[in-house]
């Protein structure tokens, strides 16, 4: 029988992180999701372009990266890594980019779920390496560290607003 016991222990990880994430989401009511703050006057990314670039990164790591597989969301690549938040021809609509992340999570969690620990040390799909690994592996811990990078710039943004985790 494959084994899946790492595997299984970083999709519950990566499923905490999930839950973080959606928890500071959820402070962002009533804010203007795309106002860019300034610090030194340098803009930095929207909370509205975070929430997109997020979802094209499960995309691209998990779906792509893992899976092979890709959802054909049209407007992802408008969110990718090294893209400029204002240039944005037609942005979706910030209920499109959540009924997205939900659908692109759901199929992340779905092609994990499938992978035993064996398919996951093999090479992923998308030829990228993240601490000299080309593993699949590799990519879904990168995938766990990555969010919460993202999630301290939604904090900063709580913070500017006055709002409280408590």
């Amino acid at each position: 029988m494959a084994e899946n016991t790492k595997t299984k222990a970083l999709i519950k990880t990566y499923q905490m992180t999930r839950n973080l994430s959606n928890y500071y989401f959820s402070k962002l009511e009533g804010l203007d999701i795309k106002k860019q703050y300034e610090i030194n006057g340098v803009k930095m990314n929207s909370a509205y372009w975070i929430l997109a670039h997020l979802v094209w990164t499960e995309h691209f790591l998990i779906v792509e990266g893992i899976g092979g597989e890709s959802m054909g969301i049209e407007w992802l690549n408008d969110f990718e890594f090294g893209s400029e938040p204002d240039k944005s021809e037609n942005p979706p609509a910030i209920e499109e980019v959540k009924k997205q992340r939900e659908d692109v999570h759901s199929k992340a969690i779905e092609i994990l779920n499938n992978m035993t620990d064996e398919q996951m040390e093999a090479e992923n799909n998308i030829e990228v390496e993240f601490g000299g690994s080309k593993s699949k592996m590799t990519v879904l811990m990168h995938a766990i560290r990555h969010e919460p990078m993202h999630i301290g710039q939604i904090s900063l943004i709580l913070k500017a607003n006055g709002i409280r985790l408590t």
